[in-house]
């Protein structure tokens, strides 16, 4: 069964990235699609055993919302998911899903295609490629929108996933993070990641320490 990586936009105005791993981790698929309805015929193209958003999936316990004149109020004295809070913990900077949130219509587009994408039976999983890197590569990790970070992470990824050189053409930022999203996913098939976190609240899967090279 394959793993799909999605590079979610905020909105269908701009293109989401996707990436497609075969079960021996091989890159399969690359590319790019608007609307929520391509990604569910995504989904229901290629079926996957894990499919990996990056984006945050869920709110903070104690939130229905992120608009500031809803009265609903975090659980947690900081405000954060116990997932953010165990990134945070270890140096992993992050968007924090807050009402305060620069990124709040990516924030409810995700849980919505999260809701969507469950209800049709697949196994949908927050991933956030920045600590995936952290994780696999060590630190620094320079800026992905630089010509010095696209090059770190490109001769890094040929390294773990077969096929990356076949869409050399195809290889923009966003693309290259759908494709460290879709390895998080096969690195959970494999029994080689783990999910920080809270359960009950919503987790996030990073590769397991063990793997950092």
């Amino acid at each position: 069964m394959p793993y799909l990586g999605i590079d979610p936009a905020s909105g269908p105005r701009r293109p989401s990235a996707f990436a497609v791993l075969d079960d021996q981790g091989r890159l399969h698929d690359l590319g790019l699609v608007r609307d929520d309805d391509d990604i569910l015929a995504l989904a229901s193209r290629w079926r996957p055993r894990y499919l990996a958003i990056d984006a945050p999936l869920s709110l903070p316990e104690g939130m229905c919302c992120l608009e500031e004149s809803c009265p609903c109020a975090p659980a947690s004295p900081d405000g954060l998911k116990a997932a953010e809070r165990a990134l945070l913990k270890e140096g992993i900077g992050l968007f924090r899903t807050t009402k305060r949130s620069i990124i709040k219509a990516m924030v409810y587009r995700a849980i919505g295609l999260r809701r969507a994408l469950e209800e049709r039976g697949y196994a949908v999983m927050e991933v956030y490629p920045y600590a995936s890197k952290v994780r696999l590569f060590g630190r620094p990790v320079p800026k992905k929108t630089t010509k010095a970070g696209w090059h770190w992470l490109r001769e890094r990824l040929e390294r773990l996933v077969p096929g990356l050189s076949e869409h050399e053409g195809r290889l923009g930022h966003d693309e290259l993070d759908a494709i460290v999203a879709a390895y998080t996913a096969y690195l959970r098939g494999q029994g080689q990641a783990e999910a920080v976190g809270d359960p009950q609240e919503g987790v996030i899967y990073v590769p397991k320490a063990s793997r950092q090279r």
